[in-house]
């Protein structure tokens, strides 16, 4: 828990005395500027000052997070303790950029299957790329969220996920 805290300081730190901001004119896109694995520091660098942070605790202490929320960008970013590197990145309906192949929220199955292939496992809900650490929630066959996590993070989204 200490350095949780420790982490948590550091971070509001960092946002304190960062004089970046967010270019808002920048258009995110999941796996080029914005990817996991990328230091926290550059995400803030690159979208300013998060909206909120937040600590959850895991099922043991390697897998509490801190969650950085940037809701009016549709992005949530998660981090596992005693890291400051990227190892979840929630992509909300309300996101207007892309990934890096090209796919945007609103897209159909198909065009999801044309750029990334066949998922290795899919439901009637999430398309599974577990080689790539994608899930992409689908309803009614419209992507309208996904989630990409850094390879072999012990957050527990990605536990829960592979299920």
């Amino acid at each position: 828990m200490k350095a949780m805290k420790s982490f948590v300081v550091a971070i509001m730190v960092c946002l304190m005395a960062s004089s970046a901001q967010a270019d808002e004119k920048a258009t995110l896109v999941i796996g080029d500027n914005l990817k996991v694995g990328m230091p926290v520091s550059q995400v803030i660098a690159l979208m300013g000052i998060p909206d909120k942070f937040t600590v959850n605790r895991g099922t043991e202490p390697l897998t509490d997070s801190v969650v950085i929320e940037y809701l009016a960008q549709g992005v949530v970013v998660h981090t596992v303790n005693k890291s400051t590197l990227v190892d979840e990145i929630e992509v909300l309906p309300t996101f207007r950029g892309s990934f890096a192949k090209g796919v945007k929220i609103g897209a159909k199955f198909n065009d999801l299957v044309a750029h990334y292939g066949v998922p290795k496992t899919m439901n009637a809900q999430i398309a599974r790329y577990p080689e790539q650490g994608m899930f992409f929630q689908l309803e009614k066959e419209t992507l309208v969220s996904a989630k990409v996590f850094r390879k072999n993070s012990k957050i527990l989204d990605l536990q829960l996920i592979n299920r």
